[in-house]
């Protein structure tokens, strides 16, 4: 009569892990790209070509202003900036930067740890096999665990192997090179279809912001006409305000709908005190310009 004795180590636990150790095989590749323009080469063209007409870049204002007491008159001129767009011929070079987050090194070291265990069960096959006793009491081996396990193992390593080599591969760093055409804008000037003194800033509205000693800002707010007017009643000023009070001029984008403001504000200084009606109050006037410091 025959007896077997279980196998050492399960067929099915082998497998298992043989499977979960297979999915580390794809790696995921990290990319990153940085590019530069550097100067052409012979072959470009050199100088730089026109293109089109003057481009609207910027816009700058002028606000003049005037001063009664607490009434404050201002009018408001925008004036727009243009600048020349000219190509440059430019050599893009885009470096590419590849990573495997270590991938390929555990490819390589899984794939020749599996390799190691597939020739071990090919070499010790009884360490794998099921062991039978005939009924003389002699021992005898069925290898066939041994030859499955060998050979799953060895086929593990080869894909884990050929993953690293496919990964690494995938991983190398890359330089590419092209031709291109980089945009350069002349310094902004006074657009050549608009008039230099400016043109009303009509329907915008305005925010006057006054700040005091403390950093503190009061917020007066009113909205251009079509010739670009506004005015404001200043309220009484908190303390006892001597000489003149700095103020900046907040200007709405032309989208009244947007509530967005531009990005250059005028400044400019007021007489203070303005508090109670004088019998005749000095006007006191002043320009501000974006384009320069503002003055009195």
């Amino acid at each position: 009569m025959t007896r077997a004795e279980p196998a050492r180590g399960g067929r099915a636990a082998a497998l298992v892990s043989a499977t979960c150790v297979a999915a580390l095989g794809c790696a995921p590749i990290d990319v990153e790209s940085t590019v530069r323009l550097d100067p052409p080469s012979p072959a470009q063209e050199a100088a730089p070509v026109v293109v089109g007409g003057p481009q609207r870049v910027a816009t700058d204002f002028r606000v003049e202003f005037i001063q009664l007491g607490p009434r404050l008159l201002v009018d408001v001129r925008e004036l727009p900036r243009c600048a020349q767009a000219r190509h440059q011929a430019v050599l893009r070079v885009e470096t590419i930067e590849r990573s495997s987050r270590g991938f390929v090194a555990w490819d390589f070291g899984l794939g020749t740890v599996a390799g190691g265990f597939a020739a071990f069960a090919f070499a010790r096959p009884n360490a794998f096999g099921n062991r039978l006793i005939d009924d003389q009491g002699r021992v005898v081996y069925d290898n066939t665990a041994a030859w499955l396990t060998g050979g799953a193992f060895a086929t593990l390593s080869a894909i884990l192997l050929s993953a690293g080599v496919v990964n690494a591969l995938r991983a190398r760093d890359s330089v590419r090179y092209a031709e291109a055409r980089e945009v350069l804008l002349d310094p902004p000037g006074a657009c050549p279809d608009r008039d230099p003194k400016g043109e009303p800033a009509s329907d915008r509205r305005l925010r006057l912001r006054l700040l005091d000693e403390g950093g503190e800002a009061l917020e007066l707010e009113a909205q251009t006409d079509a010739s670009g007017r506004a005015a404001f009643v200043l309220p009484p000023w908190p303390g006892e305000a001597q000489g003149s009070v700095p103020a900046v001029l907040e200007i709405g984008v032309a989208d009244a709908d947007s509530g967005q403001w531009e990005e250059r504000v005028p400044s400019f200084r007021l007489r203070a005190p303005w508090s109670g009606p004088p019998s005749s109050p000095d006007a006191h006037a002043g320009v501000a310009d974006t384009r320069e410091e503002g003055r009195e």
